[in-house]
């Protein structure tokens, strides 16, 4: 055996462009967070999952917004929930469940499994930063997968005023705020749960499943509250309805009544569900925030 050694020039030298700093480290996050949730640059079986849940929103307002152009006689008045954009967040915001489950434990459960968190931990990132990094681009990719089919349809249906579609999208643009509310009520008050899940969650798909079940048992809340009950009991449960507190939000925004949701059926103002929302993605944050912290 020889004891000679052997070196190898390997061509190393250090880092000569810039220094980006939390800014590009964050930056770099939301991509690589992207990347990963839409199965981009990834296997093809990565690929199914999120693109069938962006078809499955997207192609039926299409579907139906062309069925009214095509068909002579069809109105907006036929199509359903798809000829309302209240009524079209019944269909797309049950959808969004099932997205933010994938994305959210997709996001934060490998990393921790895999030991990558190490990784960002030698980089200029904090714990904060991760958090906020991962969270943005939940919220971007779930404000994007309802807005999207709402936009069709927003257009599609101002298209088809009979005085023509600039005359239809001024008429509905006064609905825009209500829109926009209510997809970042469904954004909120879906992605917290899941969000808290997630960072205890061991595997995707457990995290995913617990994530789901939780919410349609939550869900299921409107069927055990009577109606016009002024119980405490219930008045307390009405609101832990994370399921439907989203549609409480849009009722409100929309000025609509709705005797199914918990909060009407106890004689609950719907604006609640609004404050619960918010209430529960703080103590997310703060649970996320003291968690992580050991981490990074």
């Amino acid at each position: 055996m020889s004891a000679e050694g052997t070196v190898y020039d390997l061509g190393y030298t250090p880092h000569e462009g810039p220094r980006l700093g939390r800014v590009g480290a964050f930056r770099a996050m939301v991509v690589d967070g992207t990347r990963r949730s839409l199965g981009l640059r990834r296997k093809p079986w990565a690929k199914v999952l999120p693109w069938a849940l962006i078809a499955s929103a997207i192609v039926p307002a299409a579907w139906f917004v062309a069925l009214t152009f095509v068909i002579e006689g069809v109105t907006v008045e036929d199509v359903g929930p798809f000829g309302s954009p209240s009524e079209f967040f019944e269909v797309i915001g049950s959808l969004s469940i099932l997205f933010v489950a994938l994305v959210t434990s997709i996001l934060l459960v490998p990393d921790r499994r895999y030991g990558v968190l190490a990784i960002y931990a030698s980089r200029p990132v904090r714990a904060v930063d991760y958090l906020l990094a991962r969270a943005a681009t939940i919220a971007v990719l779930t404000f994007l997968y309802i807005i999207i089919p709402q936009a069709i349809l927003f257009f599609g249906i101002s298209a088809l005023n009979v005085n023509g579609m600039w005359a239809g999208l001024s008429e509905n643009a006064k609905l825009i705020p209500e829109i926009l509310g209510t997809t970042v009520a469904f954004v909120v008050g879906y992605g917290a749960p899941a969000f808290l899940v997630s960072l205890y969650g061991k595997r995707v798909a457990m995290a995913t499943g617990i994530y789901v079940v939780t919410m349609f048992m939550t869900g299921a809340l409107s069927d055990a509250i009577p109606r016009a009950s002024q119980l405490f009991v219930f008045k307390v449960l009405a609101p832990l309805s994370l399921f439907f507190n989203p549609f409480s939000v849009r009722d409100w925004l929309f000025d609509e009544v709705d005797a199914a949701m918990p909060l009407d059926r106890v004689d609950l103002e719907p604006w609640i569900g609004a404050v619960v929302i918010v209430v529960f993605a703080v103590i997310t944050a703060v649970l996320a925030v003291r968690q992580y912290r050991k981490e990074i």
